[in-house]
């Protein structure tokens, strides 16, 4: 029974997460080929796609040793992901840049004005 039930749970999970990962999956391979991000950070995932060709693992180390490449490979994924630039991150996710003066926010609340120095000797 639970078997079942989990596997419903699963059903209707999945929709929901097969765009997101969908999406992540172009991210990551727009941020390995963008040159505005770091080397060593975009060869993470490719060096960790080689670790999960290459037939050396882990296997004796046990409970890690079953899930050492989809451990690293998620950790290759977090970290691009979380150390490539956000600006290039909203690039690429489509994401418009924020605003980072008040005058861009809401140009109607900004007054003009002038000013001028005034020394103490006067």
């Amino acid at each position: 029974m639970l078997h079942g039930l989990a596997f419903r749970i699963l059903l209707m999970l999945v929709p929901r997460f097969i765009p997101r990962a969908f999406k992540y999956t172009v991210l990551i391979r727009r941020l390995i080929f963008d040159s505005r991000v770091n080397i060593i950070v975009r060869s993470l995932v490719p060096l960790a796609l080689v670790y999960a060709i290459v037939p050396f693992d882990m296997d004796r180390v046990p409970y890690i040793g079953r899930f050492d490449d989809a451990i690293i490979m998620g950790l290759a994924v977090f970290l691009t992901i979380k150390l490539s630039p956000q600006d290039v991150k909203n690039e690429h996710l489509g994401i418009d840049p924020l605003p980072k003066r008040p005058e861009d926010d809401n140009p109607s609340s900004v007054v003009d004005g002038s000013s001028r120095n005034v020394d103490e000797d006067e």
